[in-house]
């Protein structure tokens, strides 16, 4: 059983992700870091209690985490891709837990499960950030963490260089980085490529026997009309978040290699990831070395999303 902390900005793929870590029998979920990102921190509060309410595990700690960059300058929420509310058509109607756990609850996870705690990051990287910043070594006594973010070999999703995530906050994403070991990023050249057909999500939605069977056609459906303006000709969407979770579950499917992640910070290359891939690279001294994701089965990724989401597992 793998025990998982999650940073999430829910977020279409955002909950999907957290569905099938909640649905998937070798992963247990032991907290979730709400912040902004693709919604408010508010709004993803209240998408994540919703997704644990549907789920009837409302046991799972719910943290506050950040609500605007480092920085502090005014995030940028995508309404216009995920819904007015983060959820495509829905409008949750939820009642917000009674006890929403302090910043300081992460580091009381860490210290319980230490090296058992896989730290599953899908949100901008402030709250890991600040993680790092402010446990004064502890984060480090945890086990591997997996960054949503990045994109090497191809454009970004946000300006031409940079993807969202590491766009929405590049000094956090470069404290990360440059402090971080057991990292592993899995960059929009992957996540990309991880599309679920429309017509698949509706036999999923057909054939299902889980707490989350009424809202996964029509939150997909949303997504996947907006994600047409995104990728012309698509018949589906990429759910960039659960690849995480998917190459949690069978990394002998993605393709992994090592380097060390950079993070441009400032002029029209802010939030441009890059590492030294040539045939022999120079290392920095001193400087983490990442595991970087380039490659996976597509066809493996698609079986895997339908196995769980279906409750056959």
């Amino acid at each position: 059983m793998r025990k998982v902390m999650i940073f999430a900005d829910p977020g279409v793929d955002d909950s999907f992700a957290i569905m099938y870590a909640l649905l998937h029998p070798e992963i247990e979920v032991v907290g979730i870091v709400t912040e902004y990102g693709n919604v408010s921190q508010k709004i993803a509060l209240r998408n994540t209690a919703y997704l644990l309410q549907l789920a009837n595990r409302e046991d799972i700690p719910i943290i506050q985490g950040a609500e605007k960059p480092l920085t502090g300058t005014k995030p940028e929420f995508f309404y216009d891709i995920h819904g007015p509310h983060g959820l495509g058509p829905f409008i949750p109607s939820v009642h917000i837990p009674k006890k929403i756990f302090p910043f300081k609850k992460i580091y009381e996870l860490i210290h319980t499960y230490k090296k058992q705690l896989t730290i599953i990051n899908l949100s901008r990287l402030t709250s890991l950030a600040l993680t790092y910043i402010q446990s004064e070594g502890n984060i480090h006594k945890a086990g591997d963490i997996y960054v949503m973010g990045g994109a090497f070999f191809v454009p970004g999703n946000l300006t031409p260089v940079a993807e969202a995530n590491i766009f929405g906050d590049p000094q956090a994403a470069k404290i990360v980085a440059s402090n971080g070991n057991h990292i592993t990023f899995v960059p929009l050249n992957i996540s990309n490529h991880a599309i679920i057909l429309l017509d698949t999500m509706k036999q999923v939605a057909k054939q299902n026997n889980t707490p989350f069977s009424q809202i996964i056609y029509p939150i997909m459906n949303y997504y996947s009309q907006k994600y047409k303006s995104i990728l012309p000709g698509v018949e589906g969407a990429p759910l960039h978040d659960v690849t995480l979770f998917s190459y949690l579950s069978q990394p002998e499917k993605y393709t992994v290699v090592k380097g060390q992640v950079q993070i441009t910070t400032e002029s029209n290359s802010k939030g441009l990831t890059y590492a030294d891939f040539r045939p022999v690279p120079k290392y920095i001294k001193n400087y983490p070395m990442h595991q970087i994701i380039v490659d996976f089965d597509r066809e493996a990724f698609t079986r895997d999303f339908v196995k769980v989401m279906t409750g056959e597992q």
